[in-house]
């Protein structure tokens, strides 16, 4: 669209250049009219008298009214002024009906020789009260005799309409002509605007949807997106051209084309995006100056920004289209099968450019009849020029993948020939594999059952070394039982000697006369009896009890949890794993002590499996103090804490080092000599607080100072 417009100022120039001559009187109307862009005078203010033929209008302006409103800050300040000019005609047009077509950005009042003949809008410095019309209109003019007249302009712009500096849009242009040609004449104008726009809108909307259609396809072609990004960008750019064109007023006039500016900017730019992901070439220092210029060259647009020469104008442009070479010089040393494409574009732009260039320098000096036939032809050429980058890229894109489709069905040929020439091999291999098949299941089911019998031996395995584990500790709580059971079962003796004793005693007592016996004696006997009795139960139930311990120790866990005094359980493994450990080593000597929370609650807890956990801990812990330097020390704790309890047993001995704390859970995993654990024991212990009691088992080390192993159980 920039081209456009940049060909739209050489066709102003060569015009500019043609009709830029003395006043003269017309003879003749060209059947596309004659332009009054020239001889006009103006002045700022407001005066009915203005408008009057005999006006002195000397020391006025001259001016050409087919600029923007921009150029006229006066009048933008002013908000109102006046513009005049003679028009004059030979006797071949006096009385002929003639019509004048406008085009202007404000409202106006038109007069001839002070006689008001049309209002296009209502002329006013109150922004409310104005009304602008900016559509092309058609007025009739009848000039009665070969006089010069003049034309008078009542004109007001006020500071209530939108407009952006750089706006194309002439102030006031007007253009005589043959009254029976006008209507031809203005009904061109609108189908080569609409039709060119509309024509344009649909091509990019279809190669849009065709691009992304692509993608959707192939989500890896990126560029595909990029392209149809790009065609979508300049689809609403013709858009939003032609809903300008059927806008009655300036401000809603000059924001679509404010929007259509910078989606074509932005159109144009995305084309040079769309080339470097065509080309596979990355964005680099010279991508993102374009950028700069490029959006520079827009604002320059818009802001009607002037540089020297008027580079703002061409040489982003131009950049950009020696960077379409340099991206397809680049790609062509890569060998890119693509890499001709675009330059193949580019000569197609330069071949344009020069047409339109051509083209547009007749028209502006051959001013005959001709001249519409010439700037249709001169913008559709310039039109070419424009789209010839993209819709290349979209059409070399749509030949590649018609390429790839030809390839992939040549592909598909080849894979359905080779599939019929190796059906009668597959038959025949066919044959062969089931009888291969045949005598691989016969294997299987061979292997198979030798794998069932080797699981089977492995769970068997796996049970004896866990029943093991259980020998183990029970072997190892045996002796400390032993130590146990000894005090009870020494008192039972000692009490059931003297029982004796005091029995025989009270019996010879008793076979004495019965004046020389001694009743108080024998009381006193009795009651002594008794009291060893009440010893000998006591003592005996302690037996009992700990005798019960060992064979619900021994005996396989039934799963039943039952309330359980966790201080009771922890003192008691304590002491037999001390004694345990002490009736097989007699050198061994340990200080243990108990640290146990009184408030501490019943929880449900399996006790046989428990039990062998907190045994399992105690003995590793006296374990880890045997061979320690100076007095070893084992504590086992207990805390209630928020909604669970706390177990603590800790030992100040040799630690575990930090490169095996994270195995000691690991199944078979230990750290004793051979033949002195099975590697079971921790492993069991953490699956049995945490899988079946639901809470935790951690450990806390230190090399060399002791070790501390928590178990946190819920009792809520």
């Amino acid at each position: 669209m920039k081209y456009f417009y940049l060909f739209l100022i050489l066709f102003v120039v060569f015009k500019a250049q043609s009709q830029n001559k003395p006043f003269r009187a017309l003879d003749s109307i060209p059947n596309y009219g004659y332009a009054l862009n020239n001889h006009w005078k103006w002045h700022v203010g407001d005066n009915p008298l203005w408008a009057d033929l005999n006006f002195d209008d000397s020391k006025w302006e001259k001016i050409a009214i087919s600029e923007s409103i921009e150029e006229f800050p006066q009048l933008r300040a002013s908000q109102i002024a006046w513009f005049r000019r003679p028009i004059q005609v030979t006797k071949e047009l006096v009385n002929h009906p003639l019509s004048i077509s406008i085009k202007q950005m404000g409202a106006s009042e038109i007069y001839l020789d002070g006689k008001l003949l049309h209002k296009l809008g209502v002329v006013s410095k109150n922004p409310d009260k104005e009304q602008t019309l900016v559509n092309v209109t058609a007025l009739p003019l009848t000039l009665s005799d070969t006089n010069k007249h003049i034309l008078a302009v009542r004109y007001s712009f006020t500071k209530g309409n939108f407009y952006y500096p750089g706006t194309n849009s002439e102030t006031f242009y007007l253009r005589i002509h043959d009254t029976k040609y006008i209507g031809g004449f203005i009904e061109n104008q609108i189908n080569r605007t609409a039709g060119f726009l509309y024509f344009f809108t649909g091509i990019f909307l279809i190669f849009a949807i065709l691009h992304f259609s692509f993608y959707i396809a192939n989500r890896a072609q990126k560029v595909s997106l990029s392209l149809g990004i790009n065609m979508l960008v300049l689809m609403l750019a013709f858009f939003l051209r032609s809903l300008e064109s059927y806008q009655t007023g300036i401000s809603s006039k000059e924001f679509y084309g404010l929007l259509a500016i910078i989606f074509t900017y932005v159109g144009v730019f995305l084309i040079n995006v769309s080339l470097y992901q065509y080309l596979n070439q990355k964005f680099g220092i010279v991508f993102y100056t374009l950028a700069f210029m490029v959006a520079g060259s827009m604002l320059s647009y818009i802001f009607n920004w002037s540089l020297p020469w008027a580079i703002e104008t061409w040489l982003p442009f131009f950049l950009l289209f020696i960077d379409f070479i340099r991206v397809s010089i680049l790609a062509d040393r890569r060998k890119d099968a693509n890499a001709k494409v675009p330059i193949y574009s580019l000569v197609v732009v330069a071949g344009c450019a020069m047409l339109a260039v051509i083209i547009l320098f007749v028209e502006g000096t051959v001013g005959n009849g001709s001249e519409s036939l010439i700037i249709n032809v001169a913008i559709l050429v310039v039109i070419i020029m424009f789209f010839s980058i993209p819709v290349g890229l979209s059409l070399s894109l749509v030949r590649e993948y018609t390429r790839t489709h030809k390839a992939l069905r040549a592909k598909l040929e080849e894979i359905e020939r080779l599939s019929a020439q190796n059906l009668a091999q597959e038959q025949e291999k066919q044959q062969i594999l089931a009888a291969q098949n045949e005598i691989l299941e016969h294997q299987v089911a061979e292997r198979t059952a030798e794998l069932e019998k080797s699981l089977e031996d492995l769970k068997a395995t796996q049970t004896q070394l866990i029943q093991s584990e259980k020998l183990a500790s029970l072997g190892e709580l045996t002796a400390g039982i032993a130590h146990e059971i000894q005090n009870p079962l020494n008192f039972v003796n000692n009490f059931s000697e003297v029982s004796r004793e005091l029995i025989e005693e009270l019996q010879e007592e008793r076979n004495k006369e019965q004046d020389k016996r001694d009743e108080g004696l024998e009381e006193e006997i009795l009651s002594d009896i008794s009291q060893n009795l009440e010893k000998i139960n006591h003592h005996g139930k302690r037996a009992a009890s700990i005798v019960k311990g060992m064979l619900e120790h021994s005996r396989a866990s039934t799963g039943k949890k039952e309330p359980t005094d966790v201080n009771v359980l922890a003192d008691e493994y304590l002491r037999l794993a001390y004694h345990g450990i002490r009736a097989k080593d007699k050198s061994f000597n340990a200080e243990f002590k108990t640290e146990l929370d009184p408030s501490l609650p019943k929880i449900p807890l399996i006790t046989q499996d428990f039990g062998r956990v907190l045994l399992n801990l105690i003995n590793n812990a006296f374990y880890a103090v045997k061979d320690k330097e100076g007095k070893g020390k084992v504590t086992v704790s207990t805390q209630k804490l928020n909604n669970e309890i706390e177990i603590r047993v800790q030992d100040n001995g040799v630690g575990i080092p930090e490169h095996i704390k994270a195995k000691i859970f690991q199944p078979f995993f230990t750290t004793k000599p051979t033949g002195q654990g099975t590697g079971l024991g921790l492993s069991l212990a953490y699956d049995i607080v945490t899988k079946a009691h639901g809470g935790s088992l951690e450990v806390e080390t230190k090399e060399g100072e002791g070790t501390t192993f928590i178990i946190k159980l819920p009792y809520l």
